[in-house]
């Protein structure tokens, strides 16, 4: 008589890959208690092609147990190749407890294991291993207050995405930056957000596609423009203090937005935002969707008959992100001729006028 089903192990009867998968969702911590499922678990756990070393951040751990709880699941991993690697010591245990070595040792075991996605959470006190720039298996990387400066140029022939995110104390050049962008010719997304004051960067690449930019803050209001030429360029977000863009190649550039503020004490805020605004319009006039910050929209609206020649014929969608009344936004659609979409977020919703229709407001327009 066959056995009742409730009594089948169905889990362990499906296939390894799907297995792997499965357990790819799952901190390292969990995947290694699957040994107690069955007799044919036990080591299963050392053979997963995603390892992920996060506790849950309401779990505070002393250094000692994540050391020895990373460095015994690595000694007695067994697996072919990894896939994945995440390490995340800012949710592991107290930051001011972190071994630097520790980390490094952890990155160089994944890049010796060829390891193709790689994530680092450190608190900026950590420098990445030097063999990280020779690791030709990346296709996935985010840096996050890690340290970053290699002699030379990386080997990055097949990294598809890129985040570097630098939050307290971590410190990558202009310099770096540039020659990561020369060593990462299949690059096709990037990420980048700076906490401090940062050398001018020039995003130059023929493989990008997606590029954010986010906070990047400068310690003062005089310099050298932000520069990108990237002809392959579908999507950009920028946000922060910026005191010039230049786009000298954005031909294929569909979607963009803005989020530009200038520092409060600096002079003429309005004029300066404008003037950065209205170069930009003049070099993205093929764009079909731009959304706009609430700073941006205010300055447009009161400068807006100034740049009317630097309207943006191809926009078809547009967003504004508003806090404050807008009964104003309806002059500055001028600049968006053969707009179709007009979507507005505000941020406090009770300020909307009661019977406001963007419809009517679109139609005005037509």
């Amino acid at each position: 008589m066959e056995e009742p089903s409730v009594h089948r192990d169905r889990l362990s009867g499906l296939p390894l890959s799907l297995i792997h998968h499965i357990l790819s969702f799952l901190p390292m911590r969990d995947v290694v208690s699957t040994t107690l499922l069955s007799k044919g678990w036990v080591d299963l756990w050392t053979t997963v092609p995603c390892l992920n070393f996060c506790e849950d951040n309401r779990i505070r751990r002393e250094r000692s147990w994540i050391q020895n709880f990373v460095n015994r699941a690595l000694i007695l991993w067994n697996g072919v190749r990894i896939l994945k690697f995440k390490i995340d010591v800012k949710s592991s245990y107290d930051s001011s407890l972190v071994c630097v070595s520790d980390v490094n040792a952890w990155t160089r075991f994944a890049v010796r294991n060829k390891v193709e996605e790689l994530e680092i959470i450190t608190i900026g006190e950590c420098w990445a291993p030097q063999c990280l720039k020779s690791c030709s298996s990346l296709r996935k990387l985010s840096l996050v207050d890690c340290n970053l400066q290699f002699h030379g140029t990386p080997s990055w022939n097949r990294l598809k995405s890129l985040t570097i995110r630098q939050l307290f104390g971590s410190r990558i050049s202009g310099d770096m930056m540039n020659r990561i962008l020369l060593g990462s010719p299949e690059l096709e997304e990037f990420e980048v957000r700076l906490f401090d004051s940062y050398e001018i960067l020039s995003i130059r690449s023929r493989s990008l596609k997606k590029l954010k930019m986010e906070n990047l803050l400068r310690s003062n209001d005089k310099g050298s423009p932000l520069r990108i030429c990237c002809p392959n360029l579908e999507t950009l977000e920028i946000s922060g203090m910026i005191c010039e863009c230049m786009f000298s190649d954005v031909s294929s550039l569909i979607e963009a937005s803005f989020s530009i503020y200038l520092n409060q004490f600096t002079e003429n805020v309005d004029e300066l935002l404008g003037e950065t605004l209205k170069q930009v319009f003049s070099t993205i006039q093929h764009v079909e969707k731009v959304s706009l910050s609430d700073v941006c929209v205010q300055v447009l609206v009161a400068t807006h008959k100034k740049y009317l020649h630097s309207a943006l014929p191809s926009v078809k969608f547009l967003k504004l992100n508003l806090g404050h009344e807008f009964g104003d936004v309806i002059d500055l659609l001028g600049i968006f001729p053969n707009l179709k979409v007009l979507l507005i977020k505000h941020q406090d919703y009770t300020r909307m006028p009661p019977d406001f229709n963007a419809v009517n407001y679109m139609e005005s327009f037509c």
